[in-house]
C-alpha cells in the first residue's frame, strides 16, 4: 500500500515538473517573439534613445518626445516616411556658429519636396522623403560657454542682444532657423546619446533606427549621407 502511494506520489511530482517546463518553455518562447532583438544605443545600426526636453519652435516652448515622429512599421519600401537629422550643438561652440548657416540650408531643402539647395545648386529639386531637422542644445563644461533659453532662441531666430561664441547671436552665420530647438542645458540627452562634443550630427530612419553618425563618418557631412542613405520617391 506504501509502495502505490509512493508511485502515485512520484507520477505527481513528474507531471508538475513536465508542466512547470512547458510553461518556462511557453514564456520563453513569447519573449522570444515580442522582445525586440535590436540593441538601444547611438551606432549605425541601434535603435536610437528618445531625446526629450522642452523645445522652442519660434513661437514658444512646448514638450518635446522624439518618439512622436516614429513610424514603428516602417520599411525601406516605404518612401513617405519621415527621416529625422538630429545636431546636437552648443550656442557658444564656434564652430557651431559658422555651420549654422549651412545646416539652416539643408534643413530648409530636406524638408520639403521640390525644394533647391543654394549651396548645391547642380543637385537639383529634392525628391526624396521628408527630412525633419531638429537640434539639441547643451551647455559644455568649458570656460565661458554659458547658454540659457533666451540664448538658444537668440541662436536660433538670430536675434537678440545675447551673445553667441563671443558675438551677438544676430550676427552668426546664415538665416534664422526653421526647425525645433530642445533645450539641454543640463546635458540630459548629450550623455543618453554618448555625444563627445559639439556639434555632432545624426540620421536616424523612420522607425527610429540610427543610420549615420557624423562621428563615424568624418569624411562626410550631413548632407552627403542623407543624400546617399535616403530612398528615392
Amino acid at each position: 500500500m506504501n509502495r502505490m502511494y509512493n508511485d502515485i506520489e512520484a507520477d505527481v511530482r513528474t507531471d508538475t515538473a513536465i508542466k512547470v517546463a512547458a510553461l518556462f518553455f511557453a514564456a520563453m518562447m513569447f519573449l522570444a517573439f515580442t522582445t525586440d532583438p535590436i540593441r538601444t544605443g547611438t551606432q549605425e545600426g541601434d535603435r536610437a534613445p528618445d531625446l526629450t526636453g522642452m523645445a522652442y519652435n519660434g513661437s514658444g516652448w512646448s514638450n518635446f518626445e522624439m518618439s512622436d515622429y516614429l513610424t514603428t512599421n516602417w520599411t525601406a519600401a516605404d518612401t513617405d516616411g519621415q527621416w529625422m537629422a538630429i545636431e546636437f550643438m552648443d550656442t557658444d561652440c564656434p564652430y557651431c556658429v559658422r555651420s549654422a548657416g549651412e545646416i539652416g540650408l539643408d534643413a530648409d531643402y530636406f524638408t520639403k519636396r521640390n525644394s533647391y539647395h543654394s549651396s548645391h545648386p547642380g543637385v537639383g529639386p529634392w525628391d526624396g522623403p521628408i527630412v525633419n531637422f531638429f537640434a539639441s542644445a547643451t551647455e559644455l563644461d568649458i570656460q565661458g560657454h554659458d547658454t540659457s533659453r533666451s540664448e538658444i532662441e537668440a541662436f536660433r531666430d538670430k536675434s537678440g542682444e545675447e551673445s553667441c561664441a563671443g558675438q551677438s547671436c544676430a550676427n552668426r552665420d546664415g538665416s534664422p532657423h526653421n526647425f525645433i530647438y530642445i533645450d539641454d542645458i543640463d546635458q540630459d540627452n548629450m550623455k543618453e546619446w554618448k555625444v563627445p562634443g559639439t556639434p555632432a550630427y545624426f540620421l536616424i530612419q523612420p522607425d527610429g533606427i540610427v543610420a549615420w553618425v557624423s562621428t563615424e563618418n568624418t569624411e562626410e557631412t550631413i548632407f552627403e549621407a542623407i543624400m546617399r542613405l535616403t530612398p528615392e520617391v
